[in-house]
């Protein structure tokens, strides 16, 4: 398991607790595509790609099952070309389709997720679980202000306690569920302007089974999500990347848009990572990857980052298959460290990235459906078009 893992399943925003009273967990929903309407996507200039390769390279299709299992790709069909396309084909394409895109600017940029993970702890006991790390860290670090090294020491120990927290200590709840929810954000361009999250939308739970379901009443039936949607207003700086903190909005505008230039800058930024110790550098480079697809690029970038990400070669071109809100796209895979798997779903008309995935031995553990993202220029209002 990765820091980055760690994080996705935290609560929503860590950071934010002392701020927003410890806001509710961020969970979602690993077992079910949810019958969610079609979000209008920003419009891009098509794919270019030739009718039968792409017949050829696109016939496998992967569906998730309530298990949380992804069986294997459906063979092809006869008839089909015997020359498939693969991963590293398709990327080059999204890379030539990315850079023709147009350049935007506003205010705001917004992002809408669906987020959907399986439920880690009960959050009335794991919130005062903690609660109460935090008392004890904030009374320790008051405790060794004047000892560097022992502050260092406690804080690295705090770290560790909370991510056992996070992912349920070494226990786990005897029923599998799962959570869904809708996450709105407006990040201003600006440093110092008010920004807004918006979440805890929508809010669902399902079971991996009738069983997992039975075994949650026998444990009494705790409440697993909460369901009071939440809207955070304020102007703190968040960072664009877990993996990599010195990114934010405004100066990922200086990420080269050469495809050398961007691939050694990333090398500098996963030597300063600070997972860089707990993850390997392909996982790094896909995870870093998916943040930069939901950020405002330029498209010089967004199609350098493309050809950097076609150069991997552990990824598996799956197929055609529908994410979560029942959109089609074609999936990419590529294992990273701690087994981990990390999983795109790519619009092959488009480029745009419709979803990302992270399993653990074929069994996923998160999924996040980008609904819509772009520029906006008045704080709550989504993007035109």
């Amino acid at each position: 398991m990765t820091d980055r893992l760690f994080a996705e399943l935290k609560p929503d925003g860590l950071d934010e607790l002392a701020e927003d009273g410890y806001r509710r967990r961020r969970s979602a929903d690993l077992a079910r595509a949810f019958a969610t309407p079609r979000v209008k996507r920003r419009s891009r200039r098509p794919f270019l790609l030739v009718a039968s390769a792409a017949a050829a390279g696109l016939a496998a299709a992967t569906v998730v099952v309530a298990s949380g299992e992804t069986p294997a790709p459906k063979t092809q069909s006869p008839g089909v070309a015997a020359e498939p396309l693969n991963a590293r084909s398709f990327l080059l394409a999204a890379a030539s389709t990315a850079l023709r895109e147009p350049d935007g600017s506003g205010r705001y940029w917004y992002l809408r997720e669906r987020t959907f993970a399986k439920i880690q702890n009960v959050p009335g006991e794991y919130m005062a679980k903690l609660k109460a790390l935090l008392d004890a860290q904030k009374s320790k670090e008051a405790e060794l202000k004047g000892d560097p090294e022992r502050l260092a020491a406690a804080k690295k120990e705090f770290d560790r306690k909370v991510t056992e927290l996070k992912t349920g200590g070494t226990t786990e709840l005897p029923y599998t569920a799962f959570a869904a929810d809708t996450r709105e954000t407006w990040r201003p361009m600006k440093a110092g302007e008010t920004g807004r999250s918006a979440g805890n939308q929508d809010v669902e739970v399902t079971f991996g089974s009738p069983q997992d379901e039975a075994d949650w009443r026998a444990a009494g039936s705790p409440e697993l999500v909460e369901k009071r949607p939440t809207t955070y207003d304020d102007d703190t700086e968040r960072i664009l990347s877990i993996d990599n903190p010195s990114l934010n909005l405004r100066n990922i505008a200086d990420l080269p848009t050469g495809e050398d230039a961007l691939r050694r800058r990333l090398d500098d930024l996963w030597k300063r990572s600070p997972n860089s110790a707990n993850t390997d550098k392909a996982g790094y480079l896909w995870q870093t990857g998916v943040d930069l697809m939901t950020a405002p690029l330029k498209p010089g970038t967004r199609s350098a980052l493309f050809r950097v990400l076609a150069d991997q070669p552990v990824m598996t071109l799956e197929g055609k298959t529908s994410d979560a809100l029942g959109r089609t796209g074609v999936a990419l895979s590529a294992p990273t460290a701690h087994a981990l798997t990390v999983r795109l779903i790519v619009d092959e008309q488009s480029a745009e990235l419709l979803q990302y995935e992270l399993a653990e031995k074929g069994k996923l553990l998160l999924r996040v459906a980008l609904e819509d993202m772009g520029w906006s220029d008045e704080l709550g209002k989504r993007p035109a078009g």
